[in-house]
């Protein structure tokens, strides 16, 4: 059994079995492409991991029929105003309120509670998204046919 690689082999019969050298141009090319790659995706889950608005739902009370509570925290750059979506929904999914509420700037942490007016008696209550204002990816409103969101922030009779 021979030991003999085909880059030791003469110039001639490298050709007539197809070796071919790798370019150190390929893969000076090959490198920096995954280095590329790997960079991007490094800064990608940065972004994902760390992003600039987090928020969290810290309570909810169904207060009445006409209105449900919510307080929610978030945690932001002082000088940045957020905008946060709240809703409430009844026992088979459909919104009863939704609300669009402003955390101003000023503080990096902020606790806000809500009063959001309702319908009805409200079954859950969550906060859809909190981003800047013109950044908000959330549902749309989910209403049943021939109803509307009562007026934001409830206000007592």
């Amino acid at each position: 059994m021979s030991t003999t690689k085909l880059k030791d082999l003469p110039p001639r019969l490298q050709d007539r079995y197809g070796y071919r050298r790798t370019s150190v141009v390929a893969i000076a090319v090959g490198v920096l492409l995954a280095i590329v790659v790997a960079g991007m995706g490094g800064w990608t889950a940065y972004r994902i991991g760390n992003p600039e608005v987090r928020w969290k739902l810290l309570a909810w009370e169904a207060v009445a029929p006409d209105h449900t509570s919510i307080t929610f925290e978030v945690n932001k750059g002082a000088r940045t105003s957020v905008e946060c979506i709240v809703r409430v929904q009844d026992k088979v999914r459909q919104d009863l309120g939704y609300a669009i509420v402003t955390v101003p700037p000023g503080t990096e942490y902020n606790q806000v509670t809500y009063e959001v007016g309702t319908r009805a008696l409200g079954f859950t209550a969550e906060v859809l998204d909190c981003a800047t204002p013109g950044d908000l990816h959330a549902p749309t409103p989910q209403f049943p046919p021939g109803t509307e969101n009562p007026p934001q922030p409830w206000r007592p009779s």
